[in-house]
């Protein structure tokens, strides 16, 4: 599995992936986002008869849905990170300005920060999943999913995913660094000011580097 370590204007790594390198689901979503248990669940009561599996079904559907498109709004990297997790090969491609050891630690800085960032988080959503759950005999008659309760579950369970694909990034079995002299154009304009930059130029080293999002990801970062 590819992942590409970028090094943005303020000097912090970034690592990005697309869904293309990895199968796509029926729906247009990458497997692993599929393989799920959220999904499986989901799946799971869709073939149980009766109307209360159809309303925890329609439930979750509708909260995970709202989620998903939360989620792009709060970090995609963690996303990023959460796909890692299924990873036993990896191929690093970073600059060829840097060396393979120097690639190496920044990698291994990178997701050591990524550990500590997302268990500081799961600790605070446990904490708001408890909260909820204490108050979901108050908030259970009001009509709707408990967005309240969901909410923090869903990101707990995420975070979780997100720890899981560092430590996963941390012992692949196979780890290739790959010097790449795209990201070294790539790094030359993230250095300027996101209102400097040259679109069609980011646009021109994405195509070549066959990475159609890239541009909307670094966006996130400016």
């Amino acid at each position: 599995m590819d992942f590409y370590l970028i090094r943005n204007r303020k000097g912090a790594p970034l690592l990005y992936t697309e869904s293309e390198h990895l199968p796509q689901g029926a729906s247009g979503t990458p497997s692993n986002e599929a393989s799920d248990p959220v999904d499986r669940l989901v799946s799971w009561l869709d073939s149980k008869p009766g109307r209360l599996a159809k309303f925890f079904k329609e439930t979750i559907v509708i909260v995970r849905d709202i989620y998903f498109r939360l989620e792009d709004k709060i970090d995609p990297m963690e996303r990023v990170l959460k796909r890692m997790r299924h990873a036993r090969k990896l191929r690093i491609l970073h600059s060829a300005r840097l060396g393979p050891s120097e690639a190496a630690t920044r990698l291994e800085t990178f997701l050591s920060r990524q550990r500590t960032k997302h268990l500081f988080w799961l600790v605070i959503d446990l904490v708001l999943s408890g909260g909820a759950l204490l108050l979901s005999p108050f908030l259970v008659p009001i009509p709707g999913p408990n967005v309240f309760l969901y909410y923090p579950v869903l990101r707990l369970f995420s975070h979780y995913l997100a720890i899981r694909g560092a430590q996963v990034g941390g012992r692949a079995e196979i780890r290739t660094l790959y010097p790449t002299p795209e990201l070294s154009d790539l790094e030359e304009i993230l250095t300027q000011p996101c209102l400097r930059r040259d679109p069609d130029k980011l646009r021109e080293l994405s195509g070549r580097l066959r990475l159609e999002h890239l541009p909307r990801f670094l966006e996130r970062y400016c």
